[in-house]
């Protein structure tokens, strides 16, 4: 079988949207955006948004192309590395990502905002580079 185009597109564009409101956030002081709740939890939230987002463009791929079923979130991107669709690099910074996703998920009180600034800041060109690679190789 072969992947949804349309499908791919859409959840795409899903992810671009979350990313759109976490980049707004981005120009945010670390001291200011900590202090405030509103903003750490819709940070939060459109993180997980993301995340989810990229894994379930993961897993359509996997399961259209490949016939597998990754056993977790993060394994889903070692299997696009195996495959040669996204690089090493990439793969490790998407299991990370994946594994955030379950911090802010499931020990949602325990995660330190300052780490999560520091994810804001300097992470989010991981998801960006993996849609273009999305896009590059089922997309064109």
């Amino acid at each position: 079988m072969r992947v949804n185009k349309d499908k791919l597109a859409s959840i795409t564009g899903e992810v671009k949207k979350a990313l759109g409101v976490l980049k707004e956030y981005q120009v945010e002081d670390e001291e200011t955006l900590i202090q405030d709740l509103k903003a750490l939890g819709a940070i939060k939230y459109y993180f997980i948004l993301a995340i989810e987002a990229c894994v379930d463009i993961c897993n359509h791929i996997i399961a259209k192309e490949y016939s597998e079923a990754p056993e977790s979130y993060a394994d889903c991107f070692r299997i696009l590395r195996e495959k040669g669709i996204i690089s090493n690099e990439l793969a490790e910074n998407l299991m990370n990502m994946a594994k955030f996703r379950n911090l802010l998920v499931h020990l949602y009180s325990k995660v330190d905002n300052k780490r999560l600034f520091s994810i804001l800041k300097e992470n989010l060109s991981d998801i960006e580079k993996y849609l273009a690679e999305i896009n590059q190789k089922y997309l064109k």
